[in-house]
């Protein structure tokens, strides 16, 4: 390896070189988590791509969220009793589905970024350390989060306890569950031989809120005594 094919760094251990290839690598992953990263695999440049180029590129990430998005508003769409009978429920919906998603995006782009750095490899060890390690962590933030929200829910809105409840542990539920497909996908898309960072941060979002709904309106259907419509 030639020294044009280094990049020296410094860390807390002192210098090592890093192979500009994972540069490289690291920055397709930015670009891809984006959704900003073409079907052929080039990135897109907005000074030197065609407008024709651009606009494909991004209609098909797009679309696909579109997709989702559909879903996610017939499962909404199909709980209309249940909400109409407990329409403070909506109230809470986007915060909750919100965290999911927001969750997923903090440890797949932590994952990408080791992934591309090779610091984890495909391989059932690392994918272990990762998810014992995160779905500790998951708990602690997931924890954090449904008590605050709902703490503020309660002076902010004040509704019966049986709502509160259904906030919180909807809340947990998808925190927690979003920071599972968080540490998963990235690894699932690799041994598949995708690129992680296909994976975009839109496209993560969208699949979290679609599990999200149907966890807060599973949640609220028990706890509530609601029926599937």
């Amino acid at each position: 390896m030639n020294q044009a094919s280094k990049i020296y760094m410094t860390d807390a251990q002192g210098m090592r070189w890093v192979n500009a290839d994972y540069v490289k690598e690291v920055a397709d992953d930015i670009s891809d988590f984006g959704g900003n990263h073409a079907i052929d695999g080039n990135d897109l440049d907005m000074k030197r791509d065609s407008i024709w180029r651009i606009f494909r590129v991004r209609a098909m990430w797009l679309l696909i969220l579109t997709a989702f998005g559909i879903l996610t508003s017939s499962i909404i769409a199909g709980q209309t009793e249940l909400l109409d009978q407990a329409i403070i429920l909506a109230a809470f919906l986007p915060a909750i589905v919100d965290m999911g998603g927001n969750s997923a995006s903090q440890v797949a782009t932590l994952v990408i970024r080791s992934i591309a750095l090779q610091d984890l490899k495909v391989r059932a060890k690392d994918v272990f350390l990762v998810l014992k390690k995160e779905i500790v962590i998951a708990c602690m933030l997931a924890s954090v989060v449904a008590v605050a929200e709902v703490v503020m829910a309660h002076f902010t809105k004040s509704p019966g306890g049986d709502i509160l409840l259904v906030v919180g542990v909807s809340m947990f539920a998808c925190t927690l569950t979003g920071s599972i497909i968080g540490a998963v996908l990235p690894f699932a898309a690799k041994r598949f031989g995708a690129d992680p960072a296909t994976l975009s941060s839109p496209m993560l979002t969208s699949i979290c809120d679609f599990v999200g709904v149907l966890i807060y309106l599973g949640f609220a259907m028990v706890i509530l005594g609601g029926n599937l419509v």
